[in-house]
Parts: structure tokens; C-alpha cells; sequence
């Protein structure tokens, strides 16, 4: 399905099953391979697909793209240049996501949906 990220990467932390046969959407795939090219570097996922159970456990939104499998929270890999990679990432995840894009602390949020920009 894609070059660096595996289905299994996207499973929810709960077991439950996807509504998609491989885990979240095809474009979520695309867009993480163009992130990730952008980047030059590995990106790991944090949150991919999330059961309704589970989004709802870890306060996530009831209208959730996790929950549609169209959406992913990545990070650059932990370490001493985590901060500045972090900000990297963001200008990146912000240029090339045409959906949802969150900024966190820790994470950016990406998403298939409409566009829009938030801070968490």
C-alpha cells in the first residue's frame, strides 16, 4: 500500500477493526509518502485509525477523521533535535495536507478532510 508506512502502523490501540482493508484510506497513505519525501526522513505514527470506543476514550472528536480512517497524528523521530525537526515537520505538513492540519506540542495532526488549521 506504501513505501514507509504499513497498515499495521494505523491500527486502533484497542484491536478493533477498520472499516477500511487497509486500516485508513488510500489518499492518507499518499499524503503521508509526500510528507515523509518532503521531509527526508522517517515519520512515525502516533494515532491512526481510531474504533468510535477508543476515540472516545482518548477524547477525540465525535466527528473524528481517525475515526473515518482519514486521519493521522506524526512526529519526527524522538531526540536532540526533536523541537526544531517537530517545527520542520509542521511547515511541511502544512504545505502539502489540502485537509485538516492541527499543531501540538508533541505531534501534527493531518487529515482528509476540508481545509482548516488549528493549534492544539
Amino acid at each position: 500500500m506504501s513505501e514507509h508506512f504499513k497498515p499495521k502502523e494505523f491500527e486502533s490501540k484497542d484491536g478493533k477493526p477498520s472499516p477500511w482493508p487497509e486500516v485508513v484510506d488510500p489518499g492518507l497513505y499518499y499524503l503521508l509518502e509526500e510528507i515523509r519525501a518532503d521531509f527526508g526522513k522517517p515519520i512515525y505514527i502516533n494515532s491512526g485509525y481510531r474504533s468510535p470506543e477508543h476515540n472516545k476514550k482518548v477524547g477525540g472528536a465525535v466527528n473524528s477523521y481517525h475515526v473515518k480512517g482519514q486521519a493521522a497524528d506524526i512526529r519526527p523521530r524522538h531526540g536532540k533535535d526533536f523541537e526544531a525537526e517537530l517545527r520542520r515537520l509542521k511547515i511541511i505538513a502544512n504545505r502539502r495536507c489540502k485537509g485538516g492540519v492541527g499543531f501540538y506540542p508533541s505531534f501534527v495532526h493531518v487529515d482528509l478532510g476540508p481545509e482548516r488549521r488549528w493549534n492544539g
